[in-house]
């Protein structure tokens, strides 16, 4: 997906969450701002005036009795020991006869009780306004919510679809199978208790955990047998393109140069058995050992690092624990269809029989190795002495080693000129004889080869 298309893609979660913040929280926005402003009306409590005189409590006085009578009838013993008379009730007056000639003065709730008359006119107040959520807010908000959650979804889609493009054939069958037959059985298993639950909503969620349940072990269980099946086995005529990085390769370093230069094309793999063998050597109590583990690490950092490596995904191919290493890396190249990147040369042999593309590191530079022919004159630096009297040792830069003839005064003299006599090309490399002296060949102008010299 180029710049466009991921803007478009994310720009379209930006309007739907748009959309969906002007649906859904106008309502939840206005709740909340009524609860707030009803919580910010109430008033509080202060401390009572002792001055002020509160509203006035009936007495109850022990002179003054309720008998069995009509209420209001005051007792005849209190009314002769206090010398008044008693009240006479006028038929057809609701005053009482001793009261004053005034008229009545009516008492209001709100002079009783100013606090709660208060707290009711705000809670009216509060009642009778309405709270209307900005649209222009919420929209700004959905909008740079749903782009965020775009840009995630983007991210992680673009991040599955590289795996899923990386990934064999067979294991794209296995998941499909794995996920129709998990859901298949799920829903079977699923059918007794939704008859019991029909209609409610525990039913689809049993249904959904059944089938999400039943679709990873129908995977898990198409994985663990997946080298008998007849879609996850490739055949060794039918190459993948995978390399399969072997121990040696990786310590030996120059793999990185290749991969860098783009000489080794194709999907890199390291099973993790050969990662653990690299931490073992690293390990090791020998000095030499370590120091070769260690730098087998680091090149597989670089390599992880700076280009795209798988590390034991596919290690279910290659076997049991109980096998050799060398024999787990044919299984798994023989099982993948992949190529074996190895130095090994009895490894490089029985691969070779066994049908699988091996890449030798060794060859590789063996071919490259500028060629000589006898005659032709090259500069080398003669560093040490050679097993014959008067012989000197030097090499080129890609490790060949010369053998000089009266060459032993030049060890230390810096690169001398030298004519080649002899090429001798073995498996194992290339070994080229010369003399110094001179007295080979008569000197010819037009052989004169300049190699680049080595001081190994």
């Amino acid at each position: 997906m180029n710049h466009r298309g991921k803007l478009a893609f994310i720009l379209m979660f930006g309007i739907v969450g748009a959309v969906l913040s002007l649906w859904l929280l106008p309502p939840v926005v206005n709740d909340f701002g009524q609860r707030l402003a009803r919580n910010m009306s109430q008033p509080v409590p202060s401390k009572v005036d002792p001055t002020i005189p509160g509203p006035v409590k009936p007495k109850n006085d022990r002179n003054t009795a309720v008998t069995g009578g009509s209420a209001g009838q005051a007792s005849p013993d209190a009314s002769a020991e206090t010398g008044q008379l008693p009240p006479v009730s006028i038929p057809g007056s609701s005053q009482s006869p001793n009261a004053p000639n005034q008229p009545a003065k009516s008492e209001s709730a709100a002079d009783r009780f100013p606090l709660q008359s208060t707290q009711a006119i705000l809670d009216e107040s509060v009642a009778s306004t309405r709270f209307a959520a900005n649209p222009f807010a919420l929209a700004l908000f959905g909008f740079i919510v749903g782009m965020a959650i775009g840009s995630f979804v983007q991210r992680q889609g673009e991040r599955l679809g590289d795996k899923w493009e990386k990934s064999p054939t067979g294991n794209k069958v296995t998941l499909i199978l794995g996920t129709l037959a998990g859901a298949f059985a799920g829903i079977l298993v699923s059918m007794p208790f939704l008859i019991s639950l029909q209609g409610r909503p525990e039913g689809a969620l049993l249904t959904l955990g059944m089938v999400l349940g039943c679709s990873a072990a129908m995977i898990y269980l198409l994985r663990s047998i997946g080298p008998y099946l007849p879609w996850e086995t490739a055949s060794p005529s039918r190459r993948t393109g995978l390399k399969v990085l072997d121990t040696n390769v990786l310590i030996d370093g120059r793999v990185y140069d290749l991969i860098r230069t783009g000489f080794l094309d194709g999907d890199l793999y390291v099973p993790q058995f050969v990662l653990l063998e690299l931490q073992h050597i690293a390990d090791s109590s020998d000095g030499l050992k370590r120091q070769r583990g260690r730098r087998g690490l680091e090149v597989l950092n670089r390599i992880r690092s700076e280009f795209s490596l798988e590390v034991g995904t596919r290690d279910r191919y290659a076997g049991t624990e109980r096998d050799q290493v060398d024999t787990r890396l044919m299984k798994l190249c023989k099982a993948t269809g992949a190529d074996l990147v190895s130095n090994d040369f009895n490894l490089n042999r029985t691969a070779t029989i066994q049908e699988i593309k091996v890449l030798n590191i060794n060859d590789l530079a063996l071919a490259l190795r500028p060629n000589v022919l006898p005659g032709e004159t090259m500069e080398v630096q003669v560093i040490k002495d050679g097993n014959q009297v008067g012989q000197g040792v030097g090499y080129l830069d890609d490790g060949t080693m010369v053998v000089v003839e009266s060459g032993q005064a030049l060890i230390g003299q810096g690169p001398a000129e030298v004519i080649v006599t002899q090429v001798i090309q073995t498996e194992r490399g290339k070994m080229i004889f010369a003399d110094a002296s001179g007295d080979a060949y008569p000197p010819d102008p037009q052989s004169r080869r300049r190699v680049v010299r080595g001081n190994r």
